[in-house]
Protein backbone atom coordinates (compact mmCIF):
# COMPACT_ATOMS: atom_id res chain seq x y z
CA UNK A 1 0.00 0.00 0.00
CA UNK A 2 1.04 3.55 -0.76
CA UNK A 3 3.27 5.45 2.51
CA UNK A 4 1.68 8.90 1.03
CA UNK A 5 -1.68 10.21 0.58
CA UNK A 6 -2.87 12.74 -1.55
CA UNK A 7 -5.30 14.84 -1.61
CA UNK A 8 -7.22 18.25 -2.71
CA UNK A 9 -6.90 20.45 0.26
CA UNK A 10 -6.52 24.60 1.26
CA UNK A 11 -3.15 26.24 2.40
CA UNK A 12 -3.73 29.34 4.41
CA UNK A 13 -1.21 31.81 2.75
CA UNK A 14 -2.90 35.18 3.70
CA UNK A 15 -1.80 37.28 0.88
CA UNK A 16 -3.19 34.65 -1.26
CA UNK A 17 -5.98 34.69 0.69
CA UNK A 18 -6.44 38.47 0.60
CA UNK A 19 -5.97 38.48 -3.23
CA UNK A 20 -8.55 36.16 -4.04
CA UNK A 21 -10.98 37.60 -1.49
CA UNK A 22 -10.07 40.93 -3.18
CA UNK A 23 -9.76 39.92 -6.91
CA UNK A 24 -11.04 36.44 -7.41
CA UNK A 25 -14.62 37.39 -9.07
CA UNK A 26 -12.64 39.35 -11.86
CA UNK A 27 -9.50 36.93 -11.65
CA UNK A 28 -11.04 33.37 -10.89
CA UNK A 29 -8.38 31.56 -11.36
CA UNK A 30 -7.29 33.38 -8.17
CA UNK A 31 -9.46 30.89 -6.12
CA UNK A 32 -8.66 27.85 -7.90
CA UNK A 33 -5.20 28.10 -9.86
CA UNK A 34 -1.51 27.76 -9.47
CA UNK A 35 -1.49 31.14 -7.61
CA UNK A 36 -4.45 29.79 -5.37
CA UNK A 37 -4.31 28.38 -1.62
CA UNK A 38 -5.77 25.35 -3.10
CA UNK A 39 -3.95 22.48 -4.77
CA UNK A 40 -2.10 19.01 -4.09
CA UNK A 41 -1.53 18.13 -0.44
CA UNK A 42 0.54 14.96 0.27
CA UNK A 43 0.82 13.62 3.26
CA UNK A 44 1.99 10.28 5.29
CA UNK A 45 -0.53 7.11 5.05
CA UNK A 46 -1.24 7.61 9.00
CA UNK A 47 -2.48 4.44 11.07
CA UNK A 48 -5.87 4.05 12.51
CA UNK A 49 -6.09 5.81 15.48
CA UNK A 50 -7.41 3.61 18.02
CA UNK A 51 -9.77 -0.08 17.33
CA UNK A 52 -12.82 1.94 17.06
CA UNK A 53 -11.54 3.64 13.76
CA UNK A 54 -11.87 2.76 9.81
CA UNK A 55 -10.32 3.30 7.12
CA UNK A 56 -12.24 4.72 3.86
CA UNK A 57 -11.98 5.68 0.12
CA UNK A 58 -14.34 7.47 -1.16
CA UNK A 59 -16.78 6.92 -4.12
CA UNK A 60 -18.31 9.71 -4.56
CA UNK A 61 -17.52 13.42 -3.02
CA UNK A 62 -19.47 16.14 -3.17
CA UNK A 63 -18.45 20.06 -3.61
CA UNK A 64 -20.09 22.01 -0.56
CA UNK A 65 -20.87 25.77 -0.39
CA UNK A 66 -18.57 25.81 2.79
CA UNK A 67 -15.86 24.54 0.90
CA UNK A 68 -16.41 27.30 -1.88
CA UNK A 69 -16.64 29.75 0.35
CA UNK A 70 -13.27 28.80 2.02
CA UNK A 71 -11.84 28.79 -1.27
CA UNK A 72 -12.96 32.39 -2.05
CA UNK A 73 -12.36 33.96 1.24
CA UNK A 74 -16.08 34.52 1.59
CA UNK A 75 -16.89 32.95 5.11
CA UNK A 76 -16.80 34.83 8.23
CA UNK A 77 -13.43 34.85 10.22
CA UNK A 78 -15.35 33.63 12.87
CA UNK A 79 -14.77 30.47 13.14
CA UNK A 80 -11.20 30.67 12.46
CA UNK A 81 -10.37 29.04 15.94
CA UNK A 82 -12.35 26.00 14.98
CA UNK A 83 -10.23 25.10 11.90
CA UNK A 84 -6.88 24.46 11.19
CA UNK A 85 -4.59 24.51 7.63
CA UNK A 86 -3.48 22.70 5.87
CA UNK A 87 -6.01 20.86 5.56
CA UNK A 88 -7.93 18.17 2.60
CA UNK A 89 -11.36 19.38 2.20
CA UNK A 90 -14.67 17.45 1.07
CA UNK A 91 -17.28 16.69 3.87
CA UNK A 92 -20.26 15.15 1.82
CA UNK A 93 -19.10 11.70 1.01
CA UNK A 94 -20.64 7.95 0.46
CA UNK A 95 -17.50 5.81 0.73
CA UNK A 96 -15.75 2.14 1.21
CA UNK A 97 -14.73 0.82 4.05
CA UNK A 98 -10.90 -0.61 3.10
CA UNK A 99 -9.44 -1.02 6.38
CA UNK A 100 -11.87 -1.59 10.18
CA UNK A 101 -10.52 -1.85 13.58
CA UNK A 102 -12.09 -4.60 16.02
CA UNK A 103 -14.38 -2.38 17.69
CA UNK A 104 -15.11 -0.21 14.83
CA UNK A 105 -18.60 -1.76 14.56
CA UNK A 106 -18.30 -2.26 10.54
CA UNK A 107 -16.33 -4.30 7.78
CA UNK A 108 -14.07 -4.09 5.44
CA UNK A 109 -16.38 -4.07 2.00
CA UNK A 110 -19.20 -1.75 3.12
CA UNK A 111 -20.27 1.18 2.05
CA UNK A 112 -21.18 3.54 4.53
CA UNK A 113 -22.21 7.24 4.45
CA UNK A 114 -20.05 9.42 7.16
CA UNK A 115 -21.12 12.52 9.35
CA UNK A 116 -17.87 14.52 9.35
CA UNK A 117 -18.45 16.68 12.28
CA UNK A 118 -15.57 15.69 14.64
CA UNK A 119 -17.27 16.51 18.30
CA UNK A 120 -15.81 15.01 21.81
CA UNK A 121 -16.39 11.32 21.04
CA UNK A 122 -14.25 11.78 17.64
CA UNK A 123 -11.88 13.58 19.79
CA UNK A 124 -11.33 11.07 22.55
CA UNK A 125 -12.78 13.66 25.13
CA UNK A 126 -15.85 13.36 27.97
CA UNK A 127 -18.98 14.47 26.29
CA UNK A 128 -19.25 18.48 26.87
CA UNK A 129 -23.23 19.69 27.57
CA UNK A 130 -23.85 19.78 24.39
CA UNK A 131 -23.05 16.67 23.51
CA UNK A 132 -24.86 15.07 25.69
CA UNK A 133 -27.80 17.06 24.92
CA UNK A 134 -26.55 14.93 21.40
CA UNK A 135 -26.31 18.39 19.64
CA UNK A 136 -22.85 17.41 18.56
CA UNK A 137 -22.14 19.48 15.79
CA UNK A 138 -22.51 22.12 17.98
CA UNK A 139 -20.15 21.15 20.33
CA UNK A 140 -18.29 22.81 22.39
CA UNK A 141 -14.50 20.97 22.31
CA UNK A 142 -13.43 21.33 18.57
CA UNK A 143 -10.64 22.84 19.26
CA UNK A 144 -9.63 20.18 21.94
CA UNK A 145 -8.56 16.57 22.08
CA UNK A 146 -6.62 14.52 20.49
CA UNK A 147 -7.01 16.37 17.17
CA UNK A 148 -6.23 19.79 15.99
CA UNK A 149 -8.95 21.95 15.39
CA UNK A 150 -11.93 21.05 12.99
CA UNK A 151 -15.66 21.60 13.48
CA UNK A 152 -15.53 19.00 10.49
CA UNK A 153 -13.25 16.72 8.17
CA UNK A 154 -12.34 18.91 5.02
CA UNK A 155 -11.36 21.72 7.91
CA UNK A 156 -9.20 19.69 10.00
CA UNK A 157 -5.28 19.89 9.60
CA UNK A 158 -5.12 16.24 11.49
CA UNK A 159 -8.30 14.46 9.54
CA UNK A 160 -8.26 14.93 5.99
CA UNK A 161 -11.63 14.79 4.25
CA UNK A 162 -12.45 13.27 1.40
CA UNK A 163 -11.51 15.41 -1.57
CA UNK A 164 -8.89 12.30 -1.34
CA UNK A 165 -7.62 8.96 -2.21
CA UNK A 166 -8.76 7.85 1.38
CA UNK A 167 -9.23 9.38 4.66
CA UNK A 168 -9.89 7.90 7.99
CA UNK A 169 -13.30 7.99 10.56
CA UNK A 170 -14.23 7.16 14.04
CA UNK A 171 -17.41 4.83 15.13
CA UNK A 172 -19.44 7.14 15.57
CA UNK A 173 -19.43 9.12 12.23
CA UNK A 174 -20.46 5.76 10.15
CA UNK A 175 -24.14 5.10 9.44
CA UNK A 176 -23.90 1.88 6.79
CA UNK A 177 -25.81 2.59 3.74
CA UNK A 178 -28.76 0.23 2.79
CA UNK A 179 -28.13 -2.22 -0.18
CA UNK A 180 -31.63 -0.03 -2.12
CA UNK A 181 -30.00 3.53 -2.15
CA UNK A 182 -27.83 4.18 -5.13
CA UNK A 183 -24.52 5.95 -4.41
CA UNK A 184 -25.46 8.89 -6.27
CA UNK A 185 -28.39 9.41 -3.56
CA UNK A 186 -26.41 8.23 -0.72
CA UNK A 187 -23.76 11.36 -1.65
CA UNK A 188 -27.07 13.52 -1.43
CA UNK A 189 -27.64 12.03 2.10
CA UNK A 190 -25.87 14.52 4.35
CA UNK A 191 -26.48 17.65 2.36
CA UNK A 192 -30.52 16.36 2.45
CA UNK A 193 -29.66 15.78 6.05
CA UNK A 194 -29.20 19.83 6.77
CA UNK A 195 -32.05 20.31 5.46
CA UNK A 196 -34.43 18.01 7.18
CA UNK A 197 -32.68 19.04 10.17
CA UNK A 198 -33.72 22.66 9.52
CA UNK A 199 -37.73 21.97 8.84
CA UNK A 200 -37.61 19.94 11.89
CA UNK A 201 -36.48 22.54 14.44
CA UNK A 202 -39.07 24.72 13.32
CA UNK A 203 -41.65 22.35 11.15
CA UNK A 204 -44.22 24.71 9.56
CA UNK A 205 -47.68 23.70 10.77
CA UNK A 206 -50.78 21.75 8.74
CA UNK A 207 -51.70 24.06 5.94
CA UNK A 208 -48.58 26.32 6.70
CA UNK A 209 -47.50 28.74 3.56
CA UNK A 210 -43.67 27.96 3.81
CA UNK A 211 -41.22 30.07 1.46
CA UNK A 212 -37.95 28.49 0.15
CA UNK A 213 -35.80 30.87 -0.49
CA UNK A 214 -33.08 29.67 -3.02
CA UNK A 215 -33.04 26.43 -4.75
CA UNK A 216 -29.19 25.37 -4.73
CA UNK A 217 -28.55 22.40 -2.98
CA UNK A 218 -29.60 23.49 0.16
CA UNK A 219 -32.70 24.80 -0.62
CA UNK A 220 -33.64 21.97 -3.15
CA UNK A 221 -33.33 19.61 -0.30
CA UNK A 222 -35.42 21.59 1.72
CA UNK A 223 -38.04 21.25 -0.29
CA UNK A 224 -37.40 17.40 -0.72
CA UNK A 225 -37.13 17.01 2.93
CA UNK A 226 -40.71 19.00 3.69
CA UNK A 227 -42.10 16.70 0.85
CA UNK A 228 -40.20 13.40 2.22
CA UNK A 229 -41.98 14.53 5.77
CA UNK A 230 -45.27 14.52 3.70
CA UNK A 231 -45.93 17.71 6.09
CA UNK A 232 -49.60 19.17 4.51
CA UNK A 233 -47.85 22.62 3.77
CA UNK A 234 -47.80 24.87 0.44
CA UNK A 235 -44.21 25.02 -1.17
CA UNK A 236 -43.40 27.90 -2.81
CA UNK A 237 -39.61 28.87 -4.17
CA UNK A 238 -37.46 31.77 -5.17
CA UNK A 239 -35.15 30.18 -7.53
CA UNK A 240 -32.19 31.96 -9.56
CA UNK A 241 -31.51 29.96 -12.87
CA UNK A 242 -33.83 27.81 -15.14
CA UNK A 243 -32.36 24.25 -14.18
CA UNK A 244 -33.04 25.42 -10.65
CA UNK A 245 -36.87 26.12 -11.04
CA UNK A 246 -36.85 22.76 -13.16
CA UNK A 247 -35.87 21.33 -10.06
CA UNK A 248 -37.94 22.84 -7.70
CA UNK A 249 -40.88 21.63 -9.21
CA UNK A 250 -39.69 17.49 -9.85
CA UNK A 251 -38.90 18.00 -6.22
CA UNK A 252 -42.45 18.96 -5.45
CA UNK A 253 -42.54 22.79 -5.27
CA UNK A 254 -46.06 23.99 -5.76
CA UNK A 255 -44.96 27.57 -7.28
CA UNK A 256 -41.46 28.95 -8.36
CA UNK A 257 -40.40 32.33 -9.19
CA UNK A 258 -37.74 33.58 -11.08
CA UNK A 259 -36.05 36.89 -11.33
CA UNK A 260 -37.51 39.68 -13.96
CA UNK A 261 -38.06 43.34 -14.90
CA UNK A 262 -39.48 44.89 -12.18
CA UNK A 263 -40.82 43.34 -8.56
CA UNK A 264 -38.54 41.14 -6.87
CA UNK A 265 -39.87 37.63 -7.23
CA UNK A 266 -39.82 37.13 -2.91
CA UNK A 267 -42.15 40.36 -2.97
CA UNK A 268 -44.26 38.76 -6.00
CA UNK A 269 -44.78 35.35 -4.41
CA UNK A 270 -46.04 36.84 -0.83
CA UNK A 271 -48.19 39.21 -2.55
CA UNK A 272 -49.69 36.12 -5.51
CA UNK A 273 -49.35 32.99 -2.76
CA UNK A 274 -50.78 34.72 0.27
CA UNK A 275 -52.21 37.67 -0.09
CA UNK A 276 -49.84 40.07 1.22
CA UNK A 277 -49.62 44.16 0.36
CA UNK A 278 -46.76 45.39 -0.96
CA UNK A 279 -46.09 48.93 0.75
CA UNK A 280 -43.48 51.68 -0.69
CA UNK A 281 -41.48 52.97 2.36
CA UNK A 282 -40.30 57.02 2.23
CA UNK A 283 -36.89 55.65 1.03
CA UNK A 284 -35.43 51.70 0.48
CA UNK A 285 -37.13 48.49 -0.15
CA UNK A 286 -41.23 47.53 -0.23
CA UNK A 287 -42.33 46.54 2.83
CA UNK A 288 -44.80 43.77 3.11
CA UNK A 289 -48.09 43.84 5.11
CA UNK A 290 -48.76 40.15 5.58
CA UNK A 291 -46.48 37.59 4.33
CA UNK A 292 -45.36 33.90 4.58
CA UNK A 293 -46.23 31.92 7.92
CA UNK A 294 -42.39 29.86 7.79
CA UNK A 295 -39.13 31.25 5.67
CA UNK A 296 -36.53 29.02 5.01
CA UNK A 297 -33.69 31.16 4.25
CA UNK A 298 -31.28 28.41 1.96
CA UNK A 299 -28.32 31.52 0.85
CA UNK A 300 -27.38 33.09 3.76
CA UNK A 301 -26.59 36.56 1.77
CA UNK A 302 -27.46 40.08 2.47
CA UNK A 303 -30.17 39.78 -0.14
CA UNK A 304 -31.89 36.49 0.46
CA UNK A 305 -31.87 37.23 4.66
CA UNK A 306 -33.28 40.76 3.67
CA UNK A 307 -36.25 39.26 1.78
CA UNK A 308 -36.83 36.64 4.37
CA UNK A 309 -37.24 39.20 7.09
CA UNK A 310 -39.39 41.06 4.62
CA UNK A 311 -41.43 39.02 3.16
CA UNK A 312 -42.29 36.56 6.58
CA UNK A 313 -45.32 37.55 8.44
CA UNK A 314 -45.90 39.17 11.52
CA UNK A 315 -45.24 36.74 14.10
CA UNK A 316 -43.90 34.35 11.56
CA UNK A 317 -40.53 32.51 11.78
CA UNK A 318 -37.59 32.77 9.76
CA UNK A 319 -35.04 30.18 9.85
CA UNK A 320 -31.23 30.86 8.57
CA UNK A 321 -29.91 27.45 7.01
CA UNK A 322 -27.69 29.31 4.45
CA UNK A 323 -24.30 29.61 5.85
CA UNK A 324 -24.87 33.54 6.48
CA UNK A 325 -21.63 34.79 7.70
CA UNK A 326 -20.78 38.67 7.85
CA UNK A 327 -23.96 40.85 6.62
CA UNK A 328 -23.19 44.76 6.18
CA UNK A 329 -26.24 46.92 6.16
CA UNK A 330 -29.06 44.22 7.08
CA UNK A 331 -32.18 46.01 8.04
CA UNK A 332 -33.47 44.11 11.18
CA UNK A 333 -36.61 46.25 11.50
CA UNK A 334 -38.75 43.85 10.97
CA UNK A 335 -37.28 40.91 13.51
CA UNK A 336 -38.74 43.54 16.40
CA UNK A 337 -41.28 45.39 14.33
CA UNK A 338 -42.92 41.61 12.97
CA UNK A 339 -42.24 40.35 16.36
CA UNK A 340 -40.45 37.39 14.07
CA UNK A 341 -38.53 34.14 15.38
CA UNK A 342 -35.24 34.05 13.60
CA UNK A 343 -33.38 30.44 14.38
CA UNK A 344 -30.38 29.42 13.16
CA UNK A 345 -29.32 25.54 12.23
CA UNK A 346 -26.43 23.73 11.92
CA UNK A 347 -25.72 20.48 10.65
CA UNK A 348 -27.80 17.54 12.00
CA UNK A 349 -28.73 15.68 15.15
CA UNK A 350 -30.64 13.22 17.06
CA UNK A 351 -34.45 14.24 16.24
CA UNK A 352 -37.92 13.24 17.52
CA UNK A 353 -39.89 11.71 15.26
CA UNK A 354 -43.18 9.80 14.94
CA UNK A 355 -42.38 9.29 18.69
CA UNK A 356 -38.93 7.93 18.34
CA UNK A 357 -35.75 8.87 18.26
CA UNK A 358 -33.33 8.89 15.35
CA UNK A 359 -30.47 10.69 13.72
CA UNK A 360 -31.08 13.14 10.98
CA UNK A 361 -28.82 11.21 8.90
CA UNK A 362 -29.92 7.60 9.29
CA UNK A 363 -33.61 9.39 8.96
CA UNK A 364 -32.82 10.69 5.72
CA UNK A 365 -31.71 7.55 4.30
CA UNK A 366 -35.31 5.93 5.67
CA UNK A 367 -36.62 8.56 4.03
CA UNK A 368 -35.35 7.91 0.95
CA UNK A 369 -35.95 3.96 0.61
CA UNK A 370 -39.43 5.28 0.84
CA UNK A 371 -39.62 7.14 -1.56
CA UNK A 372 -37.72 6.07 -4.82
CA UNK A 373 -39.73 8.11 -7.26
CA UNK A 374 -38.52 11.52 -5.53
CA UNK A 375 -35.53 12.04 -7.70
CA UNK A 376 -32.77 13.60 -5.28
CA UNK A 377 -30.01 12.36 -7.53
CA UNK A 378 -31.35 15.11 -10.32
CA UNK A 379 -29.40 17.47 -8.12
CA UNK A 380 -25.96 15.76 -9.58
CA UNK A 381 -25.37 18.21 -12.86
CA UNK A 382 -21.47 17.10 -13.24
CA UNK A 383 -19.00 14.42 -12.29
CA UNK A 384 -15.05 14.80 -12.18
CA UNK A 385 -12.22 12.68 -11.45
CA UNK A 386 -10.44 14.14 -8.48
CA UNK A 387 -7.21 14.95 -10.75
CA UNK A 388 -9.74 17.29 -12.69
CA UNK A 389 -10.15 19.46 -9.58
CA UNK A 390 -9.82 22.87 -11.41
CA UNK A 391 -12.31 22.11 -13.97
CA UNK A 392 -14.90 21.20 -11.31
CA UNK A 393 -14.29 24.11 -9.36
CA UNK A 394 -13.93 26.73 -12.18
CA UNK A 395 -17.61 25.25 -13.05
CA UNK A 396 -18.83 25.95 -9.69
CA UNK A 397 -17.14 29.04 -9.59
CA UNK A 398 -17.86 30.82 -12.60
CA UNK A 399 -20.46 32.38 -14.83
CA UNK A 400 -20.94 28.29 -15.99
CA UNK A 401 -22.42 27.92 -12.76
CA UNK A 402 -26.10 28.35 -13.62
CA UNK A 403 -25.62 25.05 -15.44
CA UNK A 404 -24.61 23.19 -12.41
CA UNK A 405 -26.29 22.12 -9.32
CA UNK A 406 -24.24 19.54 -7.18
CA UNK A 407 -20.59 19.18 -8.82
CA UNK A 408 -19.17 15.68 -7.28
CA UNK A 409 -15.73 13.96 -7.99
CA UNK A 410 -15.62 10.44 -8.37
CA UNK A 411 -13.87 7.41 -6.47
CA UNK A 412 -10.03 7.91 -5.18
CA UNK A 413 -7.89 9.67 -7.49
CA UNK A 414 -5.47 8.21 -9.67
CA UNK A 415 -1.85 7.44 -9.19
CA UNK A 416 -1.42 8.65 -12.04
CA UNK A 417 -2.09 11.59 -14.34
CA UNK A 418 -2.14 15.04 -13.47
CA UNK A 419 -3.45 14.90 -9.72
CA UNK A 420 0.13 14.20 -9.40
CA UNK A 421 1.63 17.52 -9.89
CA UNK A 422 0.82 20.52 -7.68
Amino acid sequence: MAAVVRGVGYRLSIPRYLAAKALGRRLPTLYYGRLSNVGVITLPRRPLPGPDWVRLVPILAGICGSDLGTITGRNSPALSPLVSFPAVLGHEVVARVVEAGPQAGVAAGQRVVVNPFLPCQVRGLEPCPTCQRGETCMCENFDQGAFAPGMLLGFCRDLPGAWSEEFLAHRSQLFPAPAGLSDDRLVLVEPLAIALHAVLREPPGEGARVLVVGAGPIGLATIAALRLLELPVHVTVVAKYPLQEELARRFGADRVYRWRRGEAPAFRAAREVTGARILKPVLGRAVVSGGFDVTYDCVGSRASLDDALRVTRPGGRVVVAGAAGQIPQLDWTFVWSKGLRVVGSVGYELEQVGGRQVHTIQLAMELLEGRPDLPLEAMITHRFPLERYREALALSLGPQRREAVKVVFTGPAREDGAFGRP
